[in-house]
């Protein structure tokens, strides 16, 4: 009997390029197939994440447990590749180069400075004086570096955010998601120190706006927010003056509130018609905020935000960067908290490239919620608590604040105690 079942034979639901997936029953489902859906969108299960290759008899009982059937990608699956059926080399995801651990040293040294040219350059812009595009450019060129060698280190430091300066502290950290996703994209090195720049340059333009209204903490009115929105133009201006910068930044101050339906700002135009990098910066951007405390609006966990971009793909974002975006981040992104089976609190503190449901995390609460000494513990493992030590659901920060800093720095030390 073929398992396989076009999907046009279907009547139930469909998921994005479905031309070239086929759907397999639950008691079909192997070892070596990827499973690019589940047998309804994917946001609405727990595994929150588009794609995974099932490498081990337990995640197939766990999807077989959980849906009727799921949706295979033939070229991505190992159980039913042929010889003549290898593996595009652009869907194979970019390599990691270097264990987190011993990234952590570049990593912040790429993020400190990075952040200081930032800074330095806001003030620059702020008093009137030009950019300084050649400083700003070698940062990107080391966070890139960085990045494509493991994206997880950079990603760490852009959670640690303090409450002041928050204009910089955006910037910097959409450069970094922007990177990323670009890694992610399989984007040349070029193309990901422009995408870099876009994010870090985005919102230069709020230097002009009044800070009491960007900070104010009730409802805008309509000119405080037609004033708001005319950071796009001013952004615009400002990277315009410099004949070195690329078109592609000016055009992500400018365009990244445009959104696909045309009802964003500053023009109305629908995203479609805005370039690559613009569009990637309008997820990037909004995602940051979601996830960031402001004076207005407190953070939210980075499932909600994965959820509120998913369901306004199409209408505000371009659905297959969306889910790009969210497969690039994965289920459980680095500095999450989430709460384990045991009822302990955890800071998930890296990825696990083998299977996105278990990543390494750092035990930070106890079962009843209240601080305790980190402890690192691998979720994948196969040790007598890996039942217990599994991530039961994400937590909201707000409601368990950590020190992430604090958290970070364990993990460091462990790490390069490891590799001495």
């Amino acid at each position: 009997m073929n398992i396989l079942t076009p999907i046009n034979e279907m009547s139930e639901f469909v998921p994005p390029n479905a031309e070239r997936l086929v759907k397999v029953n639950a008691s079909d489902i192997k070892v070596g197939m990827y499973m690019s859906f589940p047998d309804r969108p994917w946001l609405e299960t727990r595994f929150l994440f588009q794609g995974i290759l099932l490498t081990t008899d337990k995640q197939v009982s766990e999807v077989r447990g959980q849906c009727q059937h799921i949706f295979v990608d033939k070229n991505k699956s190992r159980a039913i590749q042929t010889a003549r059926e290898p593996v595009p080399t652009e869907t194979v995801p970019p390599p990691i180069l270097k264990p987190v651990e011993k990234e952590f040293a570049s990593a912040q040294k790429a993020h400190i400075n990075a952040k200081a040219e930032i800074e330095e350059n806001l003030k620059r812009m702020a008093a009137g004086e030009g950019i300084n595009v050649t400083r700003i450019r070698s940062s990107v060129k080391s966070c890139v570096k960085s990045i494509v060698t493991n994206p997880n280190a950079l990603m760490w430091l852009g959670r640690l955010r303090s409450k002041d300066n928050y204009i910089a502290e955006h910037c910097l950290n959409v450069g970094i998601l922007a990177i990323a996703f670009g890694r992610h994209l399989d984007m040349s090195l070029d193309e990901l120190e422009t995408l870099g720049m876009c994010g870090m340059l985005h919102d230069v333009g709020k230097l002009k706006v009044d800070q009491k209204i960007l900070d104010k903490p009730s409802k805008l009115s309509e000119e405080e927010f037609s004033l708001i929105k005319d950071h796009c133009r001013i952004g615009k201006d400002i990277l315009s003056k410099d004949e070195n910068m690329p078109k592609a930044v000016i055009e992500a101050a400018f365009g990244h509130h445009e959104r696909m339906d045309g009802s964003g700002y500053p023009r109305g135009l629908r995203a479609d018609s805005l370039n690559l990098f613009t569009r990637i910066i309008s997820i990037v951007d909004t995602y940051d905020a979601i996830t960031t405390n402001r004076c207005y609006d407190n953070s939210r966990p980075a499932t909600e935000a994965i959820k509120i971009l998913f369901n306004c793909r199409s209408t505000q974002f371009e659905p297959i960067l969306v889910e790009k975006f969210i497969e690039c981040l994965g289920i459980y992104p680095t500095g999450s908290l989430v709460e384990l089976h045991s009822g302990e609190g955890a800071v998930v503190i890296d990825s696990n490239k083998n299977s996105r449901l278990n990543p390494k995390v750092s035990i930070v609460l106890d079962e009843e919620k209240h601080s305790r000494a980190p402890l690192i513990v691998d979720t994948s493992s196969d040790n007598s608590d890996a039942t217990e030590r599994t991530i039961k659901r994400v937590l909201d920060e707000n409601d368990f604040p950590v020190d992430l800093a604090k958290v970070f720095s364990f993990f460091q030390e462990q790490g390069e105690a490891l590799i001495r």
